[in-house]
């Protein structure tokens, strides 16, 4: 065969072959397999699981370590309940139930919590004690070094009051708290003494203050408000502590659930999760109560229903209960169980 005629006979069959249409049969066929395909996908994109969440610490920033055996149960009780970090508070003799009076004992628990969180930084994070009268810098200075991370203060409670919170006496030590931006818990009767703090919170405005159990208003939330009115930088916990004081604090926010939502809704960055826990007590009907003071006090805020000491006119003993929480959406919840805690402590949680 002529070569000329072969290469074009050849160009020919390659143009036609490629000019000659798909059948019918094999269009459809591939248009059910692209059809199938995007099913497919669409199917396996549907299950496929939403990406984990943003992980949401609860910090619990009132818990009373009152002695070195109370450590591992805690953080035992701790991981129970889904709690991932304690600010651990020094306590006088008085509050560890060991007896005494006044502030006796304080600095024993200021070396009780240094030494837990030593050997456990950053799940428990020390806040020692201090007497604002009596104490110099110098020994401040020296708990900071040895790694305290913040200051609970007492003297706001009757039991510990020896002078005003504005004494002149206790002007140093304010000074140096505000200076050095260290966060405190401070247990304040605004019964009492609110004319006081007050006082404190106009000298020095600068203070990183928690003012502890709804700032001493569980039963009066009118008084609560007005002080996060008149001190915009004030921020409150929510703890609420042993039977007495809590049963009737969880009564009387159960008659004011609407007003707490409202305050919630309107200072969400303001309110800290604590249970005021006392780690007195290892033996097993402690710990029982030790479940109920943290399920109570987590429950307050995030469930419908809760359950603790209940009290009545007609029934003087008090006995477990149902209250009605505040069942907090997560835009509430979430700040109040962890991010506002880590906001306050700052550095120590680093």
């Amino acid at each position: 065969m002529d070569p000329h005629r072969s290469i074009v006979a050849h160009r020919t069959r390659g143009r036609r072959r490629a000019h000659h249409p798909p059948s019918i049969n094999s269009r459809a066929a591939r248009f059910r397999c692209i059809a199938w395909g995007a099913a497919l996908a669409a199917v396996l994109g549907c299950r496929s699981p939403p990406p984990p969440p943003a992980p949401k610490e609860v910090i619990d920033i009132h818990v009373h370590l009152t002695e070195a055996n109370a450590v591992a149960p805690l953080l035992a009780h701790m991981a129970k309940h889904h709690v991932d970090r304690a600010v651990i508070l020094a306590s006088p003799d008085l509050t560890s139930g060991r007896g005494g009076a006044g502030l006796s004992g304080y600095r024993a628990g200021n070396d009780i919590v240094l030494d837990a969180a030593a050997a456990h930084r950053g799940k428990l994070i020390p806040f020692v004690t201090l007497d604002l009268g009596h104490d110099d810098l110098a020994y401040l200075a020296e708990l900071r070094r040895r790694g305290a991370c913040g200051v609970k203060l007492y003297q706001g409670h009757n039991l510990f009051h020896e002078r005003p919170l504005d004494d002149p006496s206790h002007q140093a030590m304010w000074q140096a708290l505000a200076d050095q931006a260290v966060p405190v818990l401070l247990h304040a009767n605004t019964v009492r003494y609110r004319s006081e703090l007050e006082a404190v919170l106009r000298a020095f405005p600068d203070l990183r203050l928690v003012c502890a159990h709804l700032c001493g208003s569980r039963t009066d939330l009118a008084r609560m408000e007005s002080l996060m009115e008149a001190f915009p930088r004030l921020l409150v916990d929510t703890s609420h502590g042993s039977a007495g004081p809590a049963t009737e604090g969880f009564a009387s926010l159960e008659r004011e659930r609407a007003r707490l939502l409202g305050l919630f809704s309107r200072w969400p960055e303001r309110f800290l999760f604590g249970t005021d826990l006392v780690t007195s007590g290892l033996d097993p009907m402690s710990m029982e109560l030790w479940d109920l003071q943290v399920e109570s006090n987590m429950g307050l805020l995030k469930e419908d229903k809760f359950r603790f000491f209940r009290q009545t006119a007609d029934q003087p003993a008090r006995t477990i209960g149902t209250y009605q929480g505040l069942h907090l959406p997560p835009e509430l919840l979430v700040p109040a169980l962890g991010q506002n805690a880590a906001r306050w402590l700052g550095a120590c949680l680093r």
